[in-house]
Parts: C-alpha cells; structure tokens; sequence
C-alpha cells in the first residue's frame, strides 16, 4: 500500500484490537480496520460509507479517510479514537452500572431520532442474516421471519449491532463504533439486537437491564415495545 507517498506494509502498523471480521491497526496517528481476507472490498467501501453517513447525521462516529488495500486485505483508514469501551468501565465498576447502562439507552434514543435516508434495509438485512444463520432449525427461521414482518414500518436510523461495547468513552465524549450493520427501519427491532447481542454470557444480564431502563424511558416518549415482546422471547430461547 502506499500512504501519503509511503510505502507501508502491516509489519510497520501497531495491532491495537482484533475481531472477528477484522484486526484494527494505528500508523500515523490513523486506525487501519483491516478485514481478513475473505472480506471483499465492495464490503468494505459499504460500511465506511454507511459509518459516513451516519457522522454527517450528527452523530458522534469516527470519521471515515479512505479504504485501501493493505497486502492483499482490504482496509478502511479511520480517525484514531483514544478511550476505552463503556462496557469494560461498567465492569471495573458496577456501582456505576445503571449510569452507563442509561447512558447506553439515552445513546441511543438518539440514534432512532433520525430519519435514516439512503440506508440500506432492515427488514433485508435481517431476512439475510435469518436465512444464512447455521445455527437455526428451517423452522426456527420461518417463525422469526414470520414475526419480522410483523414489526412496524419505519425509516429510522438503526445501528444494528448497539451494545455498550460499540460505545468509546473519549476524551472529547462518546463516539460510537462499528456501523457495518447500520440500517432504516424499526427502532423496535433495534432495541430487541440489544437483548440477542452476540457477547460474552456475563453481559447478558447487564443487558435485559438496559433494555428494561430503555422500555420504560421509550414508555415515557410514547413509543409503543410491546408488538416486539414475541420476537424477544423467540430470540432468547434459541439463545440459552
């Protein structure tokens, strides 16, 4: 690859995390997201597009410089962020777990206040992500698809993958990370990802307890949680 007129290859860059889609790298104060390779790059050129999109709609995301190749792997060159996850902070310190976790839920109202123009799908993303699943019976998949439907018709912004290890405490505030599945739909939906986020099982808990704080204070706004109740409990049984 060549940066800036330098000829940079990953041996040079410093693995500061790793995935399992991608390993992130720091070189010139810039993080290097840098897809394993059977990512392709039209993949990758999607979700930097989709995390620009979300950060010229005020929301608080690393911005997004270019996608390249590094040795053979795709790449998307990004603002280097200096903080550390807000579920690892809740876990040091679980006194302060319903501070983080409203903090995560207030985060979030946020997001599903803006109408999500030129996103992709939900309902598409999910059917995809159902019919692909190994893990499920054929009839597993068709009661879930059957309930997706189900879900109200909308065009807000949804995350997709919103938990609060997806949230950067920084210096500077909150940044939000990992907008590869990012879509325009029911918020519902998205609140129920929270409830199935695939994380270790000591969050699980700490998760049915934010969605609870989010249920009530989407209570207090006037949004109506309970059409999404039969796609809750679907999703934990097939989970515990």
């Amino acid at each position: 690859m060549n940066y800036m007129g330098i000829n940079v290859n990953i041996n040079k860059m410093t693995l500061i995390g790793s995935g399992a889609q991608a390993d992130i790298y720091l070189y010139e104060n810039k993080a290097f997201k840098i897809y394993k390779n059977n990512y392709m790059e039209d993949e990758a050129r999607c979700e930097a597009d989709l995390q620009k999109k979300a950060q010229r709609a005020g929301l608080p995301v690393p911005l997004v410089y270019d996608v390249t190749d590094v040795d053979g792997r795709c790449a998307i060159i990004m603002e280097y962020i200096q903080g550390k996850p807000v579920g690892e902070m809740l876990l040091e310190n679980m006194e302060k777990a319903y501070e983080y976790l409203s903090l995560s839920v207030d985060l979030q109202i946020e997001i599903h206040k803006i109408h999500a123009n030129g996103f992709p799908s939900q309902i598409s993303k999910l059917e995809n992500k159902i019919d692909s699943a190994p893990y499920l019976t054929a009839e597993q998949k068709q009661k879930l698809l059957t309930r997706l439907v189900k879900l109200p018709k909308d065009d807000k912004l949804c995350h997709g993958d919103f938990h609060i290890l997806n949230i950067m405490q920084c210096s500077d505030g909150l940044k939000i990370i990992d907008w590869v599945d990012a879509s325009s739909g029911s918020i519902i939906a998205d609140v129920c990802l929270y409830y199935t986020a695939k994380i270790s099982p000591k969050f699980i808990l700490i998760f049915i307890a934010a969605k609870q704080i989010s249920i009530s204070k989407a209570s207090l706004n006037g949004c109506r949680f309970l059409p999404a109740q039969g796609y809750v409990k679907m999703s934990l049984k097939m989970m515990l």
